[in-house]
């Protein structure tokens, strides 16, 4: 019987809750996946606590999981390039229901897997990798001997980010708390600064000559944006894609205006809007991010749990107890 673990009000974990459902049909351009692992990620314990931005909350019941893996099981009216018993990997919007049996998704997002990749992780690459690719190569112009520092590095996106951005032969510097230091050397980082012991602007300039980095990925944005714009090198650029610390602090005329002379830019970088408004360059993007899966450029480290305890998943990963990428088993 199909089933999923839904969300039926908010609260602590344990509000999760299994419950049976039909199987979906999926209409013209979408392709019915049976899933066989999702992913769990913050959107859906933010979603479970109650705590999306204003107009954002989707409506209760709510079925959490937006990227998996499993066997293509159904095709809409045009789909091409798919068959039957396919294995493929997915995302997509809030609702998707990754934490359920059964998903529709439309078909620029799903991607073909290699035999030799497994459901586990593969379901752990396409929030993450597609996030971190994105932000390097698109917003970032990520090249050959430029250098980027990756904030909270050990988490899911910057351990895509410091192996993506090595393969492309990019200077990396990583900054992560104590405990994850190994961890993020271990991932390819050139360089890693412990904030909690260290002045990470005085040794990111120290590193570079007094230069600065020519990218710095932030999901943590409250005053720490100020300090990249401190550390950018000329044309540099400091990309968003977070608000851990809360909103960016400071102002135009205090902060950015006094690197005027330096040619900086700020980018924010949410991957929903790459994925509604570029769906074919999403798909290319999807397709070459699972290359450097295939091709062992990309490493996640997974951790798997049973569909049954997506609760204790949620609690790690509030607890920040995790590194890399929690997943959710579901056969």
């Amino acid at each position: 019987m199909p089933f999923a673990i839904e969300i039926s009000q908010t609260g602590k974990p344990d509000v999760l809750r299994k419950t049976n459902q039909a199987t979906p049909t999926p209409d013209a351009g979408e392709i019915l996946i049976r899933n066989k692992t999702g992913a769990v990620n913050f959107i859906d314990t933010i979603i479970r606590r109650g705590e999306m931005p204003e107009g954002m909350m989707p409506e209760l019941p709510h079925v959490p999981g937006v990227e998996g893996a499993g066997v293509v099981e159904a095709l809409g009216a045009g789909v091409e390039g798919f068959s039957v018993g396919d294995r493929v990997a997915w995302m997509g919007p809030i609702g998707a229901s990754g934490y359920g049996t059964h998903s529709v998704i439309a078909a620029p997002y799903v991607t073909r897997l290699g035999d030799t990749v497994d459901f586990e992780t593969a379901a752990a690459i396409p929030v993450n990798g597609m996030t971190a690719y994105h932000m390097l190569v698109n917003l970032g112009g990520a090249a050959a001997g430029k250098s980027v520092l990756v904030h909270a590095a050990a988490g899911g996106v910057g351990t895509m980010a410091l192996q993506i951005a090595k393969h492309l032969s990019m200077t990396v510097i990583a900054s992560t708390s104590t405990d994850k230091v190994g961890y993020a050397k271990n991932q390819g980082a050139d360089h890693v600064i412990d904030y909690r012991t260290e002045d990470v602007t005085a040794r990111v300039l120290e590193l570079t000559g007094g230069r600065g980095v020519d990218l710095t990925l932030n999901p943590i944005s409250g005053e720490s944006l100020k300090s990249d714009l401190n550390m950018l090198a000329p044309l540099g650029t400091s990309v968003l894609f977070g608000f851990l610390a809360g909103p960016p602090a400071g102002s135009f005329a205090d902060d950015l205006a006094k690197h005027f002379q330096k040619s900086v830019s700020v980018r924010v970088s949410d991957i929903y809007t790459y994925f509604v408004n570029y769906p074919d360059q999403f798909s290319a993007d999807m397709a070459t991010v699972f290359d450097l899966l295939e091709t062992r450029v990309l490493r996640p480290q997974v951790t798997a749990l049973p569909i049954a305890k997506a609760a204790e998943a949620h609690r790690r990963l509030e607890a920040g107890e995790t590194t890399g990428k929690l997943v959710l088993s579901i056969d």
